[in-house]
């Protein structure tokens, strides 16, 4: 028993003072941690980021800092933390080989929070999505489309890709294109157009409405008709200018043409039929 209490006495005269070290260093680093990672919440909080950045980065800090806590705790008791440093570091990089599709959509999710191309609302365009933004996370972005659908998209693809933003200005312009034809009084066509964009309640004044010739296509004289309206009313004022201008022909005489093609026969007689 003597020899006990002797080997006891020896081994915390020899590691005693490490071992109060370490509890000092991990109790006084755990109570950093958390402190830290409540400033770095609250300084976030006052810059007005984003509450998913925010808990994010927080989270993340606190994680980081507890871990250099812990390695420094171990260090001070006397164990060799080289190895444990080294297998740690070939873990993390061996998670990030693994995830690195993951951590390139954590990165771009991180500009997206941070620089707000787009917010929650507003209408995007990305490759064949159209839709309101729904959410943002930290990997991907929810967008509503108008027929119901739901798209979660990495966002990496929102980085890499152009964003039309639908929503950023509360003004917008919404073009459409009628084709009038060749045989009609162009003139006539525009001042007809101009009535109906004119008797339109939905668009404005200023900027003032454009009716343009844009092109001599095919089979029609193309007029491009320019109309600024209130975003909100940007996709419905495309529709119902398209409809009033298609009525207002109708009722004027004035010819919409579909395409044609004319085939002219040698010999004067019809090919054979070609199966």
């Amino acid at each position: 028993m003597e020899q006990a209490l002797t080997e006891i006495k020896t081994w915390l005269a020899l590691y005693g003072l490490n071992l109060l070290g370490a509890a000092v260093i991990l109790a006084l680093g755990l109570a950093a941690a958390g402190y830290l990672s409540r400033l770095v919440r609250a300084l976030m909080q006052k810059a007005k980021l984003d509450q998913s950045l925010v808990g994010f980065v927080a989270s993340l800090t606190r994680v980081a800092l507890i871990a250099v806590v812990i390695i420094a705790a171990l260090s001070q008791a006397g164990f060799q933390t080289a190895s444990l440093i080294a297998v740690l570091g070939g873990a993390v990089f061996a998670v990030g080989l693994a995830l690195q599709g993951n951590l390139s959509s954590l990165a771009s999710g991180v500009l997206i929070l941070v620089f707000r191309p787009f917010r929650v609302g507003e209408v995007i365009e990305c490759g064949a999505v159209i839709g309101a933004v729904e959410r943002i996370d930290i990997l991907h972005t929810t967008i509503k489309c108008a027929d119901g659908r739901t798209v979660v998209m990495p966002n990496i693809k929102l980085t890499s890709e152009a964003v039309i933003n639908y929503s950023s200005r509360p003004i917008m312009r919404a073009d459409v294109t009628v084709g009038v034809g060749y045989g009609d009084d162009i003139a006539r066509a525009k001042a007809i157009v101009g009535e109906v964009v004119a008797g339109y309640d939905k668009a404005l004044a200023e900027p003032a409405p454009q009716i343009l010739v844009s092109e001599l296509a095919d089979s029609s004289v193309n007029l491009a008709v320019r109309v600024h309206v209130g975003k909100d009313d940007y996709w419905q004022a495309k529709a119902d200018l398209l409809e009033l201008i298609k009525l207002r022909f109708d009722r004027e005489g004035v010819t919409i043409p579909y395409p044609q093609r004319e085939v002219h026969l040698r010999g004067g007689q019809a090919p054979a039929a070609v199966n």
